[in-house]
């Protein structure tokens, strides 16, 4: 009896499905690194770090189904500068969603992207 009060117990505090963090993705350009971003699944969270001071820090975010060479769903800035981060956390993304993200750099005030784009890191909700 006591046994089966204690695998009820586990079974009750499991947790709901985790998904998988993306490693970071870096940028490169003028500096070795220009930018740094990644996924969390936790809170379906963006996180982009402007590593270096040149442009602004840019990550592009593919969602499944994914677009792969040929695009991307939308892109988050950060214009803070040198040593800042920017955190989103405005998605609300399925569970089991595959989220991958690539950092660079861009002047979106000149048209946009720039490039020094790394390769695509990808994570799950």
């Amino acid at each position: 009896m006591a046994s089966a009060a204690v695998t009820s117990v586990g079974i009750a505090s499991s947790p709901a499905f985790a998904g998988v963090n993306t490693p970071h993705s870096y940028g490169y350009g003028a500096c070795s690194r220009t930018s740094e971003g990644w996924f969390v699944a936790n809170g379906d969270s963006f996180y982009l770090r402007d590593v270096c001071a040149d442009f602004s820090a840019a990550l592009e975010v593919d969602v499944a189904p994914l677009k792969g060479d040929e695009g991307y769903d939308f892109i988050i800035w950060n214009h803070g500068g040198r040593g800042t981060t920017q955190f989103e956390n405005s998605h609300n993304f399925p569970e089991g969603r595959k989220i991958c993200v690539k950092a660079g750099v861009g002047h979106p005030e000149r048209g946009g992207e720039m490039g020094g784009y790394g390769k695509w890191e990808c994570g799950e909700t």
